[in-house]
């Protein structure tokens, strides 16, 4: 099995919006609110989202933000590998796995040195599906929920 792994495009957006709904067992958003969301991710430079084919059929997508950074005394890159999802009827099939591989690869070929992720504590199968791409737990994931002020 071989997918077809591009950047999405902006007739992509209903189908992204089908499939996000499918991860969450939710209804798709409004298409103003789609519409609003996806034009503000595009305006972001280095952050794109990836859509994977099988067979012309949409079955995952999977975001990568390149950043630079100082650290390590020198101007490096980073990847944060964000919302790696394939369609509900096609898990198991070693989709995400394949779509895992090719971010990884884009990530270096954009001279990245690494690429983080993160993933719910809950979720230990997903743990064990990165841990066997290669990835391991480095320290410990932090989040502070805000009030938007807006």
């Amino acid at each position: 099995m071989t997918l077809e792994i591009r950047i999405a495009t902006r007739e992509d957006w209903p189908l992204l919006n089908q499939l996000y709904a499918d991860m969450d067992g939710e209804s798709p958003l409004p298409s103003d609110d789609l519409e609003r969301i996806l034009t503000e991710i595009t305006q972001v430079p280095n952050y794109y989202i990836y859509i994977a084919f099988l067979n012309q059929q949409l079955v995952g997508t999977f975001s990568l933000l390149y950043a630079p950074t100082m650290m390590h005394r020198g101007y490096h890159k980073f990847a944060v590998l964000d919302a790696v999802t394939v369609i509900s009827q096609m898990r198991g099939e070693g989709i995400g796995s394949q779509m895992v591989k090719a971010a990884l690869q884009f990530s270096a070929e954009a001279g990245c040195y690494k690429v983080t992720l993160s993933s719910n504590l809950r979720r230990s199968r997903a743990h064990q599906f990165y841990q066997s791409l290669g990835f391991e737990q480095h320290g410990w994931s932090f989040k502070c929920v805000l009030q938007p002020s807006q």
